[in-house]
């Protein structure tokens, strides 16, 4: 793995093409149809769990395991709790059941941001102060076409929920943090523009500065964009039918997407969380 002086983070993680390829289906076309929004579906083929074991395990290890961090930076972004916890163990896999779900879910979220073109240059689980407990931010963050000129630029932004018995509160409170992201854009962007350029990205750092300044001023070169991540054990009657009847005018640029997990996930994840990775 690369150090991040070398390449930020996003570079340190491969396209992991075998979660949609082998594990995760794409149902083309999707069992439902929504006309306000884009709408996609993933079911979990369980026969594959054994083949996507080994390769699971690596991820969650990567995503929540840093290199040695530079702790007087986050003690300068007022994160001194986080720079405290941080000169201990590297590895911030979380123990919590619930709290490994969910990141779990916001994983396969940035991945599949990645596969859609996205540069996801922060693993912000790699941060978390508490890492038995759901990390505050944005749990997506992605930006696209940031090499060329202002137009054309691109920001995606996620929320991210598993629940294993559905709920549709569940979506309403994802939505409702996706809505207060329209004026003020995402929350993190400082955040990770801060830790770009103490460790040397310069250059991503002041480009991530500027879009967030064009986001607050309503550019319209700036596009951006919405993803509702939802992971279920099983297959609600109608996951997004609360997006579908919402009575004020919808997101745009949005999609919605379901992946259908089969029983007895939970319990493999566990064992998968447990397996003792290393580099």
């Amino acid at each position: 793995m690369e150090s991040r002086g070398d390449r930020h983070a996003s570079s340190a993680i491969h396209l992991h093409e075998w979660i949609w390829s082998i594990w995760l289906k794409e149902q083309q076309p999707p069992r439902l149809e929504y006309k306000r929004f884009r709408y996609v579906e993933f079911v979990e083929d369980e026969t594959k769990r054994s083949e996507a074991e080994n390769a699971l395990a690596k991820l969650l290890y990567e995503y929540h395991t840093r290199l040695p961090v530079d702790t007087n930076l986050l003690a300068h972004l007022k994160y001194r709790q986080l720079a405290s916890v941080l000169t201990g163990s590297f590895d911030q896999r979380p123990r919590d059941r619930r709290t490994r779900s969910g990141n779990f879910i916001e994983i396969l979220a940035c991945e599949l941001a990645k596969r859609l073109g996205y540069d996801i240059p922060v693993l912000r689980l790699q941060y978390n102060p508490n890492r038995d407990q759901s990390m505050k931010g944005d749990d997506i963050l992605g930006f696209r076409e940031m090499s060329g000129e202002a137009s054309g630029n691109r920001i995606l932004v996620g929320e991210g929920k598993f629940r294993s018995d559905f709920e549709m509160e569940a979506v309403k409170e994802a939505y409702n943090g996706l809505k207060v992201k329209v004026r003020s854009g995402p929350i993190s962007m400082e955040f990770v523009a801060a830790i770009l350029s103490r460790e040397g990205d310069k250059q991503m750092a002041a480009k991530i500065l500027q879009l967030r300044k064009q986001v607050f001023q309503q550019d319209p070169n700036i596009t951006q964009e919405y993803l509702l991540f939802l992971g279920t054990v099983g297959q609600p009657r109608s996951p997004f039918k609360y997006l579908e009847e919402y009575n004020d005018g919808l997101l745009s640029n949005m999609v919605a997407m379901n992946v259908v997990f089969q029983a007895g996930l939970q319990d493999w994840l566990d064992q998968v969380y447990e397996q003792e990775y290393r580099h």
